[in-house]
């Protein structure tokens, strides 16, 4: 039950954080806002790791929890990317990346389910979660901090965070595709019944 409200919770946590961004991006807000708002970020990846591990210890790992969990992920860190480049503070690149892999990537799963094939996660997939992860307080660290940073430090630290974001986002693609790959050659040469 731990794990379900953890996962479930996830996505309000993700909307309260695009508010507050959105909010905080009209204004200027002192630093208890900053904080506020870097400690639900903080906090909406933390469930990530919890739900897991509460699910596993308490033996209440299910499959819905499985499915539900990476589209949980996926509409979390879409909304949050999504409101850091509303706001100007990362380039809209990033969340349209991260929405165009995550679709894609549900579709082979799709594609690998329907030939018999694994559908679990990658280790690529992992690896992803974790720097999206951490793109998010920093990016809310570089924005807290843009007054102080020269225009240069600014726009190098928001450049980095976007390029670490986007290659491992496009890495994961292309691994899932490429995992997928043989399922959907197979897939093409079938006809229809």
């Amino acid at each position: 039950m731990i794990a379900y409200i953890l996962t479930i919770g996830r996505p309000f946590l993700a909307l309260a954080v695009a508010a507050m961004v959105a909010a905080m991006a009209c204004s200027s807000p002192g630093a208890g806002a900053w904080i506020i708002l870097l400690v639900l970020v903080i906090l909406e990846e933390l469930t990530d790791a919890l739900d897991g591990y509460f699910a596993r210890r308490h033996g209440a790992a299910s499959l819905l929890g499985g499915v539900l969990d990476p589209f949980v992920d996926s509409i979390s860190r879409l909304a949050i990317y999504l409101s850091f480049a509303l706001a100007g503070w990362i380039h809209l690149a990033v969340p349209l990346t991260m929405m165009f892999r995550d679709l894609t990537v549900a579709y082979a799963r799709v594609i690998n389910s329907a030939a018999g094939a694994k559908t679990c996660a990658r280790p690529s997939g992992k690896a992803k979660a974790i720097v999206q992860g951490i793109g998010m307080p920093a990016v809310v660290l570089l924005a807290w901090g843009a007054r102080g940073l020269s225009g240069a430090a600014l726009a190098g630290g928001r450049w980095a965070v976007a390029a670490a974001v986007l290659a491992v986002t496009l890495w994961s693609l292309a691994d899932y595709v490429g995992g997928a790959w043989p399922a959907i050659v197979a897939m093409a040469r079938r006809r229809p019944t």
